[in-house]
């Protein structure tokens, strides 16, 4: 079989196995239909405290950095849904350190399947839709205060900045997943960049500082989650003078992120050792 079929074949399985697994564990918390309710309106309502604590900031400032209350909103909610869609799929990456110091990640290695789409698929929580919810929520108010002409091109900018938005944050648990195969434990510093990452593109970039700034520009890219979208759907100016170019180039640099972050998953796959225990 020629490489390119093989590899094919090899995505179709991995595909297959991952809508079986996700069918099972979605069917399995649906067994308890009160519980999955209260847990996500629960999940709701915490991640809501976040955007209250955000009015209570404009009531006391007109404006953050020339960012009025509605484009922040649009900043949080856009980062939110993304982050929300992310953290929903990448609990298995997530628990990863928990799998290798119990061993079970060597069980992982013996199965006929991609070890990614195993963990990929090994813990999806769908109580966390709570906070997508939430993310939406507020993006929703947030276009209903904005005045926003909208027209074809925005409106391509903003569905393809949304997909691009959850490819960083999953490219970021991946990436902390793949550094575990030598630290054991990465889940403090992971957690910097994923959930710190969601707290850090609620707000416009131009409040960090410089080198902040240019670390999540151009190393962990996550000015592409909202902040560069959102200059160009609202037609802000740009007061960091970045390339205009930059505003639409969310769907290329996540996609370049989640290969590298592949390349970091095998790169860590293949020099797994084990726990030794």
């Amino acid at each position: 079989m020629p490489v390119g079929e093989s590899r094919l074949a090899s995505l179709r399985a991995d595909f297959a196995l991952y809508a079986t697994l996700i069918r099972a564990q979605i069917n399995a918390q649906l067994q308890y239909r009160t519980s999955f309710a209260f847990q996500t309106v629960s999940q709701f309502i915490i991640t809501f405290t976040d955007f209250i604590m955000l009015l209570m900031l404009f009531h006391q400032f007109p404006s953050i950095a020339g960012w009025t209350l509605p484009e922040v909103a649009f900043l949080y909610g856009l980062g939110g849904v993304a982050f929300g869609f992310s953290d929903l799929l990448c609990g298995g990456f997530d628990n990863l350190s928990k799998m290798i110091r119990l061993g079970t990640f060597d069980r992982v290695l013996t199965r006929p399947v991609g070890t990614f789409a195993q963990v990929l698929s090994s813990d999806l929580q769908i109580r966390r839709f709570g906070r997508v919810a939430q993310g939406a929520t507020v993006f929703a108010l947030a276009i209903s205060w904005l005045d926003v002409v909208w027209t074809s091109d925005k409106l391509v900018v903003l569905a393809l900045s949304m997909v691009a938005g959850i490819v960083i944050f999953t490219a970021i648990w991946v990436i902390g997943a793949a550094i575990t195969f030598w630290t054991v434990e990465t889940s403090e510093v992971t957690n910097v960049f994923t959930y710190g990452g969601e707290a850090l593109v609620s707000y416009p970039m131009p409040i960090y500082g410089e080198g902040i700034r240019w670390f999540f520009t151009y190393i962990v890219p996550l000015a592409f989650v909202s902040y560069l979208p959102a200059i160009y759907i609202l037609e802000k100016s740009d007061p960091l003078g970045l390339p205009p170019i930059l505003q639409v180039c969310s769907p290329i640099v996540a996609g370049l992120f989640l290969v590298a972050s592949r390349f970091c998953w095998a790169f860590g796959v293949r020099h797994y050792q084990g726990t030794g225990s």
